[in-house]
């Protein structure tokens, strides 16, 4: 069957990915998903989509898409110069695109990573029940890689129409600067000493160029102390490691299932979406969260964009 569309240019670092995968993680099996979900799920819910309809992540820009069938594209996320033959169209909008058109996202831009959706989402294999691709796992959209030059893409309802859509402005995050990152402080926290404790919230960290789809490093004063005798226990979105140089990590959405370092406690789900945004050299500092007022958040978030409460 001929494609809906041609990538001309992948840029940096684009894969496919949707909400992530629930099953597979006995297997050692990273989840995976969109590292900002919230403009992935405004990506989808503007051509009203499935929630998780797989779409592309397109990290620093760079990528063109040459589209075959008329047809309608979301983009949200990090501000990346989109034009259509040229002729900016913005993001956090839908956009109507003709046979021939080239869709393009720039360089250059505050931000890390923005979504393209297309009507229904994109037809790609799965695997344990998500598309969303890993690297390291070769896990699906395409076999475990990133999109190439020339990659072939079709979607569920090339012919789908809908009306031109926009985020609301006072619901478009702004572009990262400094980060405050509430921190839900964890069982081994009271193991640190309280210089240390004192330490991780009054420092100004930054975020490493090391940092990836795996984990967010972040640059600061080195904590010295932690758990004596250290077992390896799960991980989930958001873990906060502290790794043998006494420097803490945040993982992320290709997170290993297990980690044996010692642990600070664990950064807002919602939060990590401004994370997921911010460059090499942001400066991040951690306050203190209310477990009961990030429920509330969450909950409110799950219900707005009908996502389940067991993702």
């Amino acid at each position: 069957m001929s494609p809906h569309g041609v990538v001309e240019r992948p840029g940096p670092f684009c894969t496919i990915q949707d909400l992530g995968r629930r099953t597979g993680r006995r297997a050692g099996l990273a989840p995976g998903g969109a590292m900002d979900q919230r403009a992935y799920l405004w990506a989808n819910r503007l051509l009203g989509n499935d929630p998780a309809a797989p779409a592309l992540e397109i990290t620093l820009g760079g990528f063109a898409l040459r589209l075959a069938a008329e047809t309608v594209v979301a983009i949200a996320g990090a501000g990346c110069a989109a034009t259509l033959d040229g002729v900016e169209t913005g993001s956090w909008r839908t956009v109507r695109v003709r046979p021939g058109q080239l869709v393009r996202l720039g360089y250059g831009s505050p931000g890390m990573r923005a979504y393209l959706a297309l009507p229904g989402g994109l037809d790609v294999t799965t695997a344990f029940g998500s598309a969303s691709t890993v690297p390291r796992d070769g896990l699906p959209g395409l076999l475990g890689r990133c999109l190439c030059p020339g990659e072939p893409l079709r979607w569920y309802a090339p012919g789908h129409r809908c009306p031109v859509r926009r985020v609301p402005d006072d619901l478009i995050p702004p572009a990262p600067g400094s980060l405050t990152i509430p921190l839900v402080t964890g069982y081994e926290w009271a193991e640190f000493s309280r210089d240390d404790r004192a330490r991780v919230f009054d420092a100004a960290w930054t975020v490493d160029p090391a940092s990836d789809r795996t984990a967010t490093r972040l640059a600061g004063p080195v904590l010295t102390t932690g758990p004596r005798v250290l077992d390896s226990t799960p991980l989930v979105d958001g873990t906060i490691q502290v790794t043998g140089d006494g420097l803490p990590l945040v993982f992320m959405r290709d997170r290993p299932t297990i980690g044996g370092y010692a642990k600070l406690g664990s950064v807002d789900p919602i939060a990590l979406d401004d994370l997921a945004q911010a460059r090499p050299g942001t400066s991040v500092r951690f306050g203190r969260a209310e477990p009961d007022l990030l429920r509330r958040a969450l909950a409110r978030r799950e219900s707005f964009f009908g996502i389940g409460h067991d993702r």
